[in-house]
């Protein structure tokens, strides 16, 4: 019996041994020192964070104060009015790319960096027409994006838009690219259109105006601009390569080049139907048809007007405006330009200069 006792005591103790191994934690090699993780865990290799840790120091808030005019009761009152915007950082000796809308008529801007840091900004320049405009602030090495080559963009490839929808911290949102070259009427009084718009699903709101659309390289493909409130997850961007040529052109010159003409390209289709409807007498078919000419321009100043059809630029028939306005970007700042154009049915010639 004192066997039996002994073997129960025994295995008892055992049992007691591997319960307390099990449930007491093993003790680190003395050689080796617990360190805590600087990050929380995850894929830090996506695409989309490579992308966006890129770019996001390059996106900047906009902060803007405006006087508007209000009418109260009998008379009228100077309130201020703030708006915010996102910018993005062109280049590091402090000019940063923004939508027109955003800081024109401002009186006083405000450009908040991700790091925080605050800047006054001066508006060096802007294009209604293309809805950009240029902010200086003055501050070197600022970290400034990298632009792509928004002529080899395709339907389908990834879009991610940055900016600060509430005034805050950037936001991210994604999609993709779901057209190239639209046209979007932004003013149908003046039959004013933002031309060879990209358009993306990626949500762009309020707030994100003039922050950068990227692709999963972390390149600027775009500048934001435009939301269809009609439309469900529509948005547009001005492409970086126009966005570059106008930013070029206002730092270097205050103002992009411009012939001064508003209109769209004239087809067989739309002549019978401004003939028929309009009662326009039109001697072609093709051409630049120029539904504006503005104040002030080259094209003014070369005695060109409203209902005028370019026809050819140096003794070179253009089928439409994107010709007319490739052959000023070409002739450049003083440039000359020798127009073919009709009126009416009648042929003219006139110079331009630029």
């Amino acid at each position: 019996m004192r066997w039996r006792a002994s073997l129960g005591i025994t295995i008892l103790l055992l049992a007691l041994v591997m319960v307390w191994s099990i449930l007491s934690p093993a003790e680190a090699p003395l050689s080796e020192t617990p360190v805590e993780s600087q990050e929380p865990p995850g894929n830090w290799e996506e695409p989309i964070v490579q992308a966006v840790s890129k770019v996001g120091p390059a996106t900047v808030r906009i902060e803007t104060t405006r006087e508007i005019i209000v009418d109260q009761f009998f008379f009228q009152q100077l309130q201020e009015q703030k708006g915010i915007g996102s910018g993005v950082i062109y280049r590091d000796d402090g000019y940063i790319l923004t939508n027109h809308h955003v800081v024109a008529d401002a009186e006083d801007i405000i450009v908040v960096l991700a790091d925080g840091r605050l800047f006054n900004g001066t508006v060096v320049g802007g294009d209604a027409l293309t809805d950009l405009a240029v902010v200086k602030v003055e501050a070197e090495g600022l970290p400034a994006a990298s632009f792509a080559d928004s002529n080899e963009l395709r339907v389908g490839q990834l879009a991610i838009a940055i900016g600060n929808p509430l005034g805050q911290a950037n936001t991210v949102t994604t999609g993709v690219v779901s057209a190239v070259n639209r046209d979007l009427l932004v003013d149908p009084r003046e039959n004013r259109y933002l031309e060879g718009m990209i358009q993306t699903d990626a949500a762009i709101n309020p707030g994100n105006s003039g922050g950068p659309l990227i692709n999963q390289s972390g390149e600027v493909i775009g500048v934001t601009t435009a939301i269809i409130e009609q439309a469900e997850g529509i948005g547009f961007a001005i492409p970086a390569t126009t966005a570059k040529t106008i930013g070029d052109q206002i730092i270097s010159h205050g103002r992009p080049l411009r012939l001064g003409v508003l209109g769209g390209s004239l087809t067989p289709a739309l002549a019978g139907s401004l003939r028929e409807q309009a009662g326009l007498e039109l001697a072609v078919d093709r051409g630049a048809f120029l539904t504006r000419v503005l104040p002030d321009t080259p094209a003014a100043q070369a005695g060109l007007a409203q209902g005028d059809v370019v026809t050819a630029v140096g003794g070179q028939e253009i089928a439409g405006m994107r010709e007319l306005q490739d052959a000023v970007q070409r002739a450049g700042f003083g440039g000359r330009l020798d127009l073919t154009f009709y009126r009416g049915t009648e042929k003219n010639q006139t110079t331009v200069q630029l």
